[in-house]
C-alpha cells in the first residue's frame, strides 16, 4: 500500500517553514510592521518618513510574508487526498480557508506593504510636506492593521478543520491534534480583541498556546510522517 511518505514530509517541511518565514519576518521587518503584526499600532509619528527610513527591512519583511502564504497554501495540497477520504466538506474547508481565503490574505498583505513602501518614497523624493500622501499611508496602514484580526480568523477556520480531520484519521498522535484544537480557542479570542481594539498587550501569550503545536507538528510529520495502521484503515473505508 502506497504510504503517503512524500505527502508528510512536503507537508510538514512546508508547515515548519511557513512559521519560519513567519518568525523571520517579524524579526527583520523594522518598526512599521511589527507594531501591526503585535497589533499596535503607531502614533504620533511621521508615518511616510519613517516607512522610507525602514523600506529595505519592509521590503524583506514582505518578501517573508508572501513566502509564508505559499508555503502555508501549498502544504493543503498535500493533506488534501488524505482528508478527502474521510470527510469532502472538512478536506474542502480545510483548502478553502488554509488555501485559497488564507493565500489571498498574505497576497493583500504583501502588496499593502509595498503599496505602503511606494508611498512612502514618494514622500520622501518629493521633498513636500504632503498631506494627501500623509493621508493615503495612514488609509493604506491602518488597512493592514484591520487586515490582520480577519486573517488570523480566516486561518483559524481552517487550522480547526485541518485539526478535526487529523483528530478523525488518526494520521498523526492525537494529542497533537487535540493540543492544535486546544490552541485554537486563546487564538481566536486574540483575533477578537484585535479586531474590536481590545487587546492590551496579552495577545502574546493567547498565541503561545498554538505556535509551538504548529512548529511541533511539522517536525513530527517529517521525521515520523502518518500512521501507517490509521492510513490503511482511512483507505480501506
Amino acid at each position: 500500500m502506497k504510504t503517503y511518505r512524500m505527502n508528510a514530509v512536503m507537508a510538514g517541511a512546508l508547515y515548519f517553514l511557513g512559521t519560519a518565514f513567519g518568525v523571520a519576518g517579524a524579526a527583520v521587518s523594522g518598526e512599521v510592521l511589527t507594531s501591526i503584526i503585535s497589533g499596535k499600532p503607531l502614533t504620533g509619528v511621521d508615518m511616510l518618513d519613517l516607512v522610507a527610513a525602514n523600506s529595505s527591512q519592509l521590503t524583506l519583511g514582505a518578501f517573508f510574508t508572501l513566502m509564508m502564504g505559499i508555503s502555508l497554501v501549498v502544504m493543503t495540497v498535500f493533506l488534501y487526498p488524505l482528508f478527502r477520504k474521510d470527510s469532502e466538506e472538512l478536506a474542502m474547508g480545510m483548502v478553502l480557508f488554509r488555501g485559497a481565503l488564507e493565500g489571498s490574505w498574505y497576497f493583500a498583505t504583501t502588496l499593502g506593504i509595498l503599496t505602503l513602501i511606494a508611498l512612502g518614497n514618494e514622500y520622501v523624493a518629493t521633498g513636500a510636506n504632503s498631506a494627501a500622501l500623509q493621508s493615503m499611508g495612514n488609509v493604506v496602514y491602518q488597512f493592514q492593521d484591520f487586515l490582520g484580526p480577519v486573517g488570523t480568523i480566516v486561518f483559524l477556520i481552517g487550522a480547526t478543520c485541518l485539526y478535526i480531520s487529523f483528530y478523525r484519521t488518526r494520521l498523526i498522535p492525537r494529542w497533537l491534534s487535540v493540543w492544535g484544537l486546544i490552541g485554537v480557542v486563546p487564538y481566536m479570542a486574540y483575533a477578537l480583541l484585535h479586531f474590536f481594539h481590545l487587546d492590551h498587550g496579552v495577545g502574546f501569550f493567547l498565541q503561545m498556546v498554538l505556535a509551538p503545536q504548529e512548529i511541533v507538528m511539522g517536525i513530527w510529520l517529517i521525521i515520523k510522517g502518518f500512521n501507517q495502521a490509521a492510513l490503511e484503515e482511512l483507505f480501506n473505508r
